[in-house]
Parts: structure tokens; sequence; C-alpha cells
């Protein structure tokens, strides 16, 4: 819970609304209570996610035991050669 305030154009206070929950306090942005919400970025997916997880999935399919933690250079060590 967090307090808002409602202000109209010419600065007088006309009320306050407690907002619970993002959507309550995106409706209460949209009736003009201060401070407005603003969604919060979205960060990017990280680029070597979907490569590690494709390594990962090749070596659940190998039958090769690894560590989650392991990072991508570690786990494409563990690979087996196709040549």
């Amino acid at each position: 819970m967090y307090p808002l305030n409602l202000t109209k154009k010419h600065g007088d206070s006309t009320g306050f609304a407690v907002a619970n929950t993002t959507d309550e306090h995106r409706e209460l942005s949209a009736q003009g209570y201060q401070p407005a919400f603003v969604d919060p970025p979205v960060a990017p997916a990280r680029s070597g996610d979907d490569e590690i997880d494709a390594v990962r999935e090749k070596l659940l399919e190998a039958g090769i035991d690894y560590d989650k933690r392991w990072g991508l250079e570690r786990l494409k060590a563990l690979l087996p050669n196709t040549d």
C-alpha cells in the first residue's frame, strides 16, 4: 500500500487515495492521482540464454550430466564430437 494524491491544475489538493496494487495505481493515475504510474522497463533477454538452453538439451539427449550453474563454454566442452 502506498498513498497517492490528486491535485487540480490550479494547484489545489483535492484528495488522497491508497493504491494496494499496480493495477489500482494505474486506475488512479488515469483519474489524475499523482505520482502517475510508470511501467517498469522490461529487461531484454540475454543473447546467450537460447544458446545455453540448446547446449543443455543436447547434453540431456546424450545422457551427459552437468551442473546447471556452469557457463556456456564449460557446457560446450562436454558435448561429444560429431566429426
